[in-house]
């Protein structure tokens, strides 16, 4: 009788390395094709998983969408979500600079089941922040991905 288990570890440290390759060469963080449609939208923290690792949700096309990132963000708070309106491949990336918790009642935009459906272009976000920097953000965060 053969002995299959150093075989089967094998097996598993090959799937577990192509696993790795996969999330980082093809899934990745936000790639420059995000700044030709970039759209906004809101994003909740939904969870935090370690001292500067954030969960959140947000909906693109009627579809909710779930992504993690490091920042200084307060669980249940809602911040600003760009990314690409035509190929949500290109990324997405929130913004902890970008708390829009309390602007969100002030100009009347309630969400639907926990989330937020609405997408706006950078000139008709309605929220009380310099478009410019808004958009010198999400340059750095992509930048700091390369």
């Amino acid at each position: 009788m053969r002995n299959y288990s150093g075989t089967i570890s094998a097996y598993f440290v090959i799937l577990g390395l192509f696993i790795i390759a996969f999330k980082y060469l093809y899934i990745g963080g936000p790639k420059i094709g995000i700044l030709r449609h970039t759209k906004y939208t809101v994003g909740k923290i939904s969870s935090q998983l370690n001292k500067s690792d954030y969960d959140y949700v947000f909906v693109w096309n009627d579809d909710r969408r779930e992504g993690h990132q490091r920042g200084n963000f307060i669980p249940g708070h809602k911040y600003l979500v760009a990314y690409d309106s035509t190929n949500v491949k290109n990324g997405f990336l929130i913004l902890d600079r970008f708390d829009v918790t309390d602007s969100l009642e002030k100009h009347r935009i309630f969400d639907e089941y926990g989330l937020y459906w609405e997408g706006w272009s950078l000139q008709k976000i309605p929220f009380q922040y310099d478009k410019s920097d808004i958009e010198f953000e999400v340059r750095e965060i992509i930048n700091s991905y390369k």
